[in-house]
């Protein structure tokens, strides 16, 4: 993803014409910003439900939500938001009553530490298009102020 915007930015200032250059590179970053935006807030999502051992609507845990980010002309965006094909994690507890016949309780497929570490690239990967943004912004307002 790092790589991808970067590169995004790069061939949007080697553009034609220097507006043309920033206007891709403000739309490179800011659909960086919105798809890390997206990503805290599934992986908020996934940390908040760890412990929801029955889903109303399946009637199973709690399943991990990734999403699929794809490439675009402007940049990137969510293509999708899926369900982690992760088996469930389960413990043997007869006593509790959400176990099953076999006194197996299944309880959500996320790992804490992967999410943390998820949570911590996305928050990176946030500033960063942020910083582009803002760099383009700066650079605009540097052409604009040389017009005058």
């Amino acid at each position: 993803m790092k790589q991808l915007v970067v590169i995004g930015i790069v061939v949007g200032f080697a553009g034609n014409a220097m507006g043309q250059g920033l206007d891709s590179a403000l739309r490179y970053s800011s659909s960086g910003i919105m798809v890390q935006r997206m990503r805290l807030s599934i992986t908020a999502q996934n940390i908040a439900n760890i412990s929801t051992f029955k889903d109303e609507a399946t009637g199973l845990p709690y399943q991990k939500q990734i999403p699929i980010v794809e490439a675009t002309a402007d940049g990137v965006r969510v293509k999708s938001i899926e369900k982690s094909n992760e088996p469930f994690n389960r413990y043997f507890d007869p006593a509790v009553p959400q176990s099953d016949e076999n006194g197996y309780f299944y309880y959500p497929n996320v790992n804490l530490p992967d999410e943390m570490t998820n949570l911590t690239y996305t928050e990176s990967m946030y500033e960063a298009n942020v910083s582009a943004f803002k760099t383009g912004k700066a650079l605009y307002q540097a052409a604009i102020d040389a017009l005058k």
